[in-house]
């Protein structure tokens, strides 16, 4: 184990001591004082040196580091805070030390110096250390939290959070795991058994999750057997052999009855005639299909005037827009010759410029050769790009222009070809218009048109007659029909509803053995979950009673039971029945000291352990670590060390 003691601890411009220096040479060491007299800063001093806190936990913001006057004020500003301490590490001597000084500085333009903030200086063994460095010196002897668990006898007990206390416990005593603890009971067998892979909160809540569903069956099957048996109730009285009887005598007479409405609608003499009208129908067409063929041959070397004049009107459409087209480009062209010559004005007046920047435009004077020449270089050289810009726009516009001019004798050319084709059409066109044409029917056309329409016409009037009288006789036929198909659905209604009983009488049953079947879940589930509670009490007091083992004085109650009857976890510090907070200080610091034992053996580590107030106690619980007792005395003015 790690044992660290303070050999020498030495304070200057620490809070209310100027400069104190303190030999304990690694031993127990009691410091006597009155109240005010500083007693408490030595502890702070020495978190201080560490970690840049005091013993309280508040950083260097939140603390008055430097002597104060009367009024509460620095002071002196210029003073150095230093705190130094020689520590001894299993005998082996370290020296740690920290500054802190105020940054002030005077401002160009001011007589009078400013507060810039504060700086730290770092040494190991009189070595300058950087921060990180210091820090991780220390972190190596003890990091912060368990220094401070193990040199505050209050810190564990009362400002630590329970969740982190309990949390430290159980680290420390290597609880066993749920499974591990119901193995050293028969009484929970059956629990470890139905566990499998779950953690206990896991399974508990799949319990729970199936409890309410088993809950739900149960509350809801009497009300689907009520149901069920209304349903019964509603069957009652039918008689369903007489259903099912009448449903194959009505299933005779519907096929009787439509195999006679098949015949009517298959009429032979109806459809003799309809054949004839067919036959009929396709001669007349034939006919008037060869009379248009034999006109068409007539027609076929009569010019098409309509066809035409289609074709003409398209032509004169498409010349007007050539001409729109060409009065567009014209004007294209004149734009870019306007353009042109503007360029070659714009070059001419640009290239007649002459270099006129001799003078200084701000003493009047020439000036001097180089400058001249420089400014003349500069001048050529701008006039050079400018005279190229305007000569690179000019060619772009002449280009333009010359493809604008391309395009419109393009244009030209094509409204001269559609002006010539237009006039070859109308001469066309006037020919055609100006040739007579007779057009016949063939050679005794009428005549056999006339003779087939005259049949049709019979036929049709024949099969009007005949249909009238058929479709009364179908009509009457389709409606005994429907008759008898209304009395078969009823009686198929009668006979299904024979397999809504079966089928309700069965569901009823099997509804009364899901009840069963829930029941006997829910009284499994409710076992399940009384063991999972009376197996929380044992564990409550199976890890309290491991854990208490572990210290002489305190007990440390970790579950609380609750008006339902279930477990609140908890981590209250009791001695002899007593809460902590109801401790005298006495007891309290024993308490506190018997923690710090168990803590150190477990952090393998002792640090010097301050005892505030320890003029409450009159005889400590023994402790491995160093212990530096702080006693109110109102005879000491000044401290003094034992």
């Amino acid at each position: 184990m790690k044992n660290i003691t303070i050999n020498r601890l030495t304070l200057e411009n620490f809070k209310c001591h100027s400069r104190l220096n303190l030999v304990f040479g690694g031993g127990n060491a009691s410091i006597y004082g009155d109240n005010a007299t500083g007693k408490t800063s030595i502890y702070d001093a020495l978190t201080w040196l560490l970690f840049g806190k005091d013993s309280a936990g508040n950083g260097e913001k939140n603390m008055d580091i430097k002597p104060l006057d009367g009024s509460g004020q620095v002071k002196d500003h210029q003073a150095i805070t230093s705190v130094e301490a020689e520590l001894l590490v299993d005998g082996v001597g370290i020296t740690l030390a920290r500054t802190y000084r105020e940054i002030w500085t005077t401002r160009r333009g001011s007589s009078e110096a400013a507060y810039e903030g504060n700086t730290s200086d770092y040494y190991v063994d009189g070595v300058p250390q950087k921060k990180n460095a210091f820090d991780a010196k220390i972190k190596e002897l003890v990091p912060e939290d368990v220094f401070r668990l193990l040199t505050s006898v209050s810190y564990f007990a009362s400002e630590m959070k329970w969740q982190d206390r309990r949390a430290t416990l159980f680290d420390i005593a290597g609880t066993l795991s749920d499974k591990e603890i119901m193995a050293s009971n028969s009484q929970f067998q059956p629990l470890l058994d139905s566990l499998g892979k779950l953690t206990l909160p896991e399974y508990k809540a799949k319990l729970l999750s199936q409890r309410k569903g088993f809950i739900g069956i149960r509350d809801d099957t009497p009300t689907r057997i009520s149901e069920c048996q209304k349903t019964l109730e509603g069957l009652q009285g039918l008689d369903f052999e007489a259903a099912r009887e009448l449903e194959k005598q009505l299933t005779r007479q519907q096929e009787e009855i439509s195999m006679e409405l098949i015949a009517l609608e298959n009429n032979g003499a109806l459809a003799d005639l309809q054949l004839k009208l067919r036959e009929a129908n396709l001669e007349r067409d034939t006919l008037e299909s060869k009379n248009r063929a034999y006109r068409d041959k007539q027609s076929a070397h009569v010019p098409n005037s309509r066809s035409m004049e289609t074709v003409l009107r398209s032509e004169q459409n498409r010349l007007e827009s050539l001409r729109l087209l060409i009065t567009n480009v014209q004007g294209e062209i004149e734009h870019y010759r306007k353009e042109v010559a503007a360029t070659r004005d714009e070059w001419i007046a640009v290239n007649g410029e002459a270099f006129a920047g001799g003078i200084c435009p701000t003493c009047k004077q020439s000036l001097p050769f180089e400058q001249l020449q420089k400014a003349t270089e500069a001048f050529e050289t701008n006039k050079k790009q400018r005279l190229q810009k305007i000569m690179d726009n000019g060619n772009r516009l002449k280009e333009r222009c010359e493809e604008s001019e391309k395009r419109l004798a393009d244009l030209m050319e094509e409204a001269a070809e559609r002006e010539n084709h237009i006039q070859e059409l109308s001469a066309q066109l006037d020919a055609a218009k100006s040739t007579t044409v007779v057009i016949s029917d063939m050679p005794d056309y009428a005549r056999q048109l006339q003779t087939v329409q005259e049949r049709i016409g019979s036929l049709q009037t024949s099969i009007s007659s005949l249909m009238t009288d058929s479709a009364q006789e179908q009509d009457a036929t389709r409606r005994q029909l429907e008759a008898v198909n209304d009395q078969l659905r009823e009686a198929r209604n009668v006979v299904a509803k024979e397999s809504v009983q079966y089928w309700t009488m069965d569901r009823i049953e099997n509804l009364r053995n899901e009840a069963r079947n829930a029941a006997e879940a829910l009284e499994s589930i409710d076992k399940m979950l009384f063991l999972m509670e009376e197996f929380q009490r044992f564990k409550a007091r199976f890890v309290e009673d491991g854990i208490n083992s572990l210290f002489r004085m305190a007990t440390f109650r970790l579950f609380r039971e609750q008006v339902n009857g279930g477990l609140e976890e908890r981590c209250d510090v009791v001695f002899n029945g007593v809460p902590y907070m109801g401790l005298n200080t006495g007891s309290k610091i024993n308490v506190g000291i018997d923690i710090i034992n168990t803590l150190s053996r477990h952090y393998g580590v002792t640090v010097p352990l301050f005892i505030d107030n320890a003029e409450a106690v009159t005889k400590l619980l023994d402790c491995n670590a160093q212990v530096i007792r702080l006693v109110v005395s109102e005879m000491d003015k000044e401290l003094r060390v034992v």
